[in-house]
């Protein structure tokens, strides 16, 4: 590549790094409709393999690379070292900015559309500490009443998943306003899951590839929730508290296990912003099983690397902040103000109830 080529390649992607572009724009144009296509043939087709593609990726770009300097240094053995390490550093920056235009591309400009509040019948004045503790007791009384149906059967393997609760996705996707909806991803072991464990990373969606990447050492319970969750960034909810809202619905249209697994994420969630003597409270009314798998995902948590899950707790607060999410790695919590906030709309108490139209689409189905 020349240098005015890769110049104006890095111009290019500060460009769209930098440049603002209206939210509604990205939402109508973008998020609704160019992405939803890409997603529906790029998820798909990565679905068709069992190994993570975006795991190839990585290894035949990392020998690329190293192959690429390699050969650039050894060819121009008769220039300035520092002349040739110029010119390789500029081509590395403008190969790097082909691949953030190509993230922009195929996932990142669902960073920039319209927050999923202004979708909803959202309503700030719902959110309460009153609230908060009813919410906190509702879902305990769901814990205690779905564990014993969800553990009367073996839990499911992620390959399962897509089969036993996938059709609870499109019906969250039409509830939430979607014409056009993402089709769900095969849930795929990775390379990456040693540093998933040691980091505290559950999963991830790869950008590239638009498919669903687990840590293989999630427990059971967990699986379903998780699962959901990347579902909803493959539907492009990118900021990750709209994503855990959208994986909590499509939980709760799914079946018991799916459920329970839903009010198991959300629990700690919930009494985080309660003072310790009603936090306590709150975990005294629970019933052994649900309070067991507590444990068991704190005990798994805890074997997380402090220094590993502190840094990446910090690269990714600053990826996100440098895709204009405000609150970084905090919008996390964020998803019990949009549960709360939405506590008494249509969309909420018609996935609560399991009305007609989801029984009869997880009917037909046989989820």
């Amino acid at each position: 590549m020349t240098p005015y080529r890769a110049v104006a390649v890095i111009g290019v992607a500060v460009t769209v790094g930098v440049v603002p572009v209206p939210a509604s724009w990205i939402e109508q144009i973008y998020s609704r409709e160019v992405y939803l296509v890409g997603q529906q043939v790029l998820t798909s087709l990565s679905s068709l393999f069992r190994v993570a593609l975006l795991d190839v990726m990585a290894v035949l770009a990392l020998v690329g690379f190293i192959c690429w300097w390699v050969r650039a240094i050894r060819a121009d053995a008769q220039k300035s070292r520092i002349r040739i390490i110029a010119k390789m550093c500029l081509n590395t920056m403008a190969t790097a900015a082909v691949l953030y235009l190509m993230f922009m591309v195929l996932w990142g400009l669902n960073y920039r559309r319209e927050p999923l509040i202004t979708k909803l019948e959202y309503d700030a004045t719902r959110i309460s500490p009153a609230r908060l503790r009813d919410f906190s007791r509702e879902t305990v009384g769901q814990l205690n009443r779905l564990h014993s149906i969800a553990s009367s059967t073996d839990w499911p393997d992620f390959e399962e998943l897509p089969n036993r609760f996938g059709p609870a996705f499109g019906v969250v996707q039409r509830r939430i306003g979607g014409s056009r909806t993402a089709v769900v991803g095969r849930p795929k072991p990775t390379l990456l899951s040693p540093y998933f464990e040691r980091a505290g990373i559950d999963g991830m969606v790869s950008p590239f590839s638009l498919e669903v990447l687990v840590n293989h050492t999630v427990l059971p319970y967990e699986r379903p929730f998780l699962v959901a969750h990347e579902w909803a960034h493959l539907a492009g909810y990118a900021n990750e508290a709209e994503a855990s809202f959208v994986g909590f619905l499509t939980c709760l249209a799914g079946d018991e296990q799916s459920q329970y697994s839903a009010w198991l994420f959300l629990i700690p969630q919930l009494v985080r912003h309660l003072p310790q003597k009603e936090r306590t409270d709150v975990y005294e009314g629970l019933r052994d099983g649900p309070r067991q798998h507590l444990r068991e995902i704190s005990d798994r948590l805890n074997r997380a690397v402090p220094f590993v899950r502190r840094n990446a707790n910090l690269a990714y607060d600053r990826f996100l902040r440098a895709n204009r999410v405000a609150g970084g790695i905090a919008s996390y919590g964020l998803v019990v103000d949009l549960l709360m906030g939405t506590s008494g709309s249509d969309v909420w108490k018609g996935l609560m109830q399991r009305d007609d139209m989801i029984s009869r689409v997880l009917g037909e189905n046989d989820v």
